[in-house]
């Protein structure tokens, strides 16, 4: 009965070590290579034109007391976006990124001290304008209001954002593709199965640039808006994919 079952437990016994053999090889070494692979870097980067300016404000009040340049910085502020929301800029567009009010000081070199000689109060805004020729327009109309215009900076909308992160990574993967294929084939070597992949998306925001057009039209005496120039945004991604050999 025992000669009968031998050639079975021979044959479940080489099943076994086969399989054990491709799972090993399958597996990462003791230093945690895996062998038998090929790994690739694919790099793509897109240069698109940004759909959004945000314009980051600063506006300020003074007073001999802090409760009265919080009264002259409230006055101010709402002149300020006043003028704003009169451009077409959304309420939700509009965000307020800090407040603070803190005492003036005045340093007396004679007796080396310093005294409190009044009080500041600011607010600091950020207003997202989607209309981008529009940009020089909202800073100008800041201006009038003794609104400071700290920064202007061109970039992606959210959506448009992931848009361009999906297309930039397909590309990529596309990228390691190839290098995938023309390695393998240079060495006699058949490419197999994805077996892991890492990705990374970058977007740098462009820094703006500024044009102030001609203050005066001829003898009208029209002032144009001040230009801002949109540089284009680039989003890149990589990937990097580890393929087994066949």
């Amino acid at each position: 009965m025992e000669k009968n079952n031998l050639p079975w437990i021979v044959a479940i016994g080489a099943i076994l070590l086969v399989a054990f053999v491709i799972y090993q090889q399958q597996q990462p070494a003791g230093d945690g290579v895996l062998r038998d692979t090929i790994t690739v870097n694919g790099v793509a980067e897109l240069k698109v034109e940004p759909d959004k300016a945000e314009i980051w404000i600063l506006v300020e009040g003074k007073g001999s007391d802090a409760a009265s340049a919080q009264e002259d910085l409230q006055e101010k502020s709402n002149k300020v976006l006043t003028s704003v929301k009169a451009q077409g800029v959304l309420e939700k567009d509009i965000e307020t990124t800090g407040f603070s009010v803190y005492p003036d000081y005045q340093y007396n070199p004679e007796t080396g001290e310093s005294t409190i000689v009044g009080y500041r109060a600011q607010h600091s805004l950020k207003v997202t304008v989607h209309e981008l020729e529009k940009a020089g327009v909202v800073a100008d109309a800041i201006g009038t209001q003794n609104g400071q215009v700290q920064n202007i900076q061109f970039g992606l909308t959210d959506e448009a954002q992931k848009r361009y992160d999906d297309e930039a990574l397909q590309l990529a993967a596309a990228d390691a593709r190839k290098k995938a294929e023309s390695l393998t084939s240079a060495v006699g070597a058949r490419l197999g199965k994805v077996v892991a992949i890492q990705e990374s998306n970058v977007y740098y925001p462009p820094w703006p640039m500024y044009a102030r057009a001609d203050m005066m039209i001829a003898e009208g005496g029209f002032t144009k808006a001040t230009e801002v120039l949109p540089g284009p945004v680039s989003v890149s991604s990589t990937v990097s994919v580890t393929y087994a050999l066949g």
